[in-house]
């Protein structure tokens, strides 16, 4: 495999010019395509080769790791970051190339769909049964859309016992937006289906959470 941190400390210098997103908690959420069907070896594999690499790494505050109840060939993954430079530090280290092959191995190629998302208050939600959805609000039709499905989403009689939204602070990617319902139960969670936005990924997750210490 060649070495991909050269390449991505000249992504991060980029990236760098761009101060909005900077010096703030954001949560990355990152929804990857398995190659494979789920199965325990892939997530042994997945917890071994990524989330132990990431355990003490610089500015991450929590990791949170499931695959999707709704789709067999998605797993779902949080990160709590102090800040978004200190991602953007970490793939210029050595614990970023086990990190690279295991992605290689285990999901399709290309680039997941992943964000950074300023929550308020800050951080992932802490219940261990979560209801996930990203969509794109990329024009005002879609915004419109997002908006009404968001209000559908997070009506009061639900069985959500927590929840919260935020936008995307990426460069470019400012239009994409996540919401985050916590649930006692994963019956609970599937009891409390809305469809999302068009094209959005909506999944329910029953996480494992690591902080590091």
């Amino acid at each position: 495999m060649t070495d991909p941190r050269p390449q991505m400390a000249q992504y991060a210098a980029h990236l760098a010019t761009y101060t909005p997103a900077q010096n703030k908690p954001v949560t990355e959420i990152v929804i990857f395509k398995l190659k494979d069907a789920q199965s325990a070896e892939a997530m042994d594999y997945f917890e071994k080769q990524i989330i132990a690499n990431n355990r003490h790494g610089k500015g991450i505050r929590r990791q949170s790791w499931g695959f999707s109840a709704s789709d067999p060939h998605t797993l779902v993954w949080q990160l709590d970051w102090e800040k978004i430079q200190d991602h953007w530090e970490y793939w210029q280290t050595d614990g970023f190339l086990p990190l690279i092959a295991a992605i290689d191995k285990l999901f399709v190629e290309g680039r997941p769909l992943v964000r950074h998302y300023e929550f308020k208050p800050e951080g992932m939600l802490g219940e261990e049964v979560q209801r996930v959805a990203v969509w794109n609000e990329g024009d005002e039709k879609a915004k419109e859309e997002g908006e009404r499905k968001l209000r559908e989403m997070t009506k009061e009689g639900g069985k959500a016992v927590s929840k919260k939204d935020g936008y995307a602070v990426d460069m470019d990617e400012t239009s994409w937006r996540c919401l985050v319902k916590g649930y006692q139960s994963l019956e609970d969670a599937k009891r409390d289906d809305v469809a999302g936005p068009e094209g959005c990924e909506n999944h329910v997750v029953k996480f494992k959470s690591d902080d590091g210490k």
